[in-house]
């Protein structure tokens, strides 16, 4: 089982954990209820280090992206986009997110039990493809956290003595005691904040802990959980699957039929015949939401 690089820092914050997509993950620090309401309220803070982060770059970087995800993600330089990684039936591999933080360099997003299936298939699709690019996994060398809610940014910005002004799906480089922060105004909660990719791990560890002592609770993937579902986000292996197109997962935003793309025959097949089933939201009038399999 994998380890966060952080685990001893959240052990210190009282977090319990469990194990989630080969990770020791902090599954809740005191009551996932009163984490999630403080996100929607207040300010809090995950550590989602066990996501997949890539490095592709190189001349052909944009290319290879436009072909292996279904969205356009030829985008500004400083933008981020949320995609879909697509089987050749239309199925979804995996659901991503894509900064651009140059002409032709891009980190890429990977859901954490998705890692290797997705870095082993980007890496097949360059050979296939003679793509001029390399695929850094660079997931276990750096942190990444989500600061979410009402205050977040203000938190953000009182800690690091910045005030930045970007837009939602936008990302800035900010320069904390001599480390470059990528900081992306994108979240999995429903609310405004920040994701935050760091390398260093004593800096990792000293940003964490200033914005918990300026105000942002801990709050673990219980509290995601919770924040997710409210705000109809979908999860990996619970909404989706390789079973799942996304005219049936009803994320067809993600998809730009004017370009080419592995899995779009597919689609626009799917799109002709009509679906049999559909993604919708259930009101549960119960403390608990249903799972996977269970009746409703």
């Amino acid at each position: 089982m994998l380890r966060l690089g952080l685990a001893d820092l959240h052990r210190e914050l009282n977090a319990k954990f469990f194990e989630f997509a080969g990770w020791e993950m902090p599954m809740r620090y005191t009551n996932s209820l009163e984490e999630a309401i403080s996100v929607r309220t207040n300010c809090g803070i995950f550590d989602v280090s066990h996501m997949g982060r890539f490095i592709i770059e190189g001349a052909d970087a944009s290319n290879f992206l436009q072909r292996a995800t279904s969205n356009n993600v030829d985008i500004e330089v400083g933008r981020s986009k949320y995609t879909l990684t697509l089987n050749e039936g239309g199925g979804i591999r995996d659901d991503n997110v894509v900064f651009r933080l140059s002409d032709n360099k891009y980190i890429f997003v990977a859901n954490a039990a998705n890692r290797i299936k997705i870095l082993n298939w980007f890496n097949e699709l360059r050979k296939k493809w003679n793509m001029n690019i390399r695929i850094d996994d660079v997931t276990l060398g750096t942190f990444m956290f989500a600061i979410q809610g009402p205050k977040a940014r203000e938190i953000f910005h009182n800690v690091t003595e910045t005030q930045l002004k970007i837009k939602k799906f936008n990302l800035a480089v900010v320069n904390w005691r001599g480390e470059e922060l990528i900081v992306s105004r994108t979240g999995y909660t429903g609310e405004d904040g920040y994701e935050v990719i760091i390398g260093d791990k004593g800096l990792a560890s000293e940003l964490f802990r200033s914005l918990v002592v300026a105000g942002a609770k801990p709050c673990g993937l219980v509290a995601r959980d919770i924040l997710r579902l409210e705000a109809g986000l979908v999860l990996y292996g619970n909404d989706i699957d390789e079973d799942i197109n996304p005219i049936e997962a009803g994320l067809e935003f993600a998809v730009d039929l004017g370009k080419d793309f592995v899995g779009k025959g597919a689609i626009i097949e799917a799109i002709n015949k009509g679906i049999e089933r559909v993604r919708v939201g259930v009101l549960s009038f119960s403390r608990s939401a249903p799972r996977r399999g269970e009746g409703v």
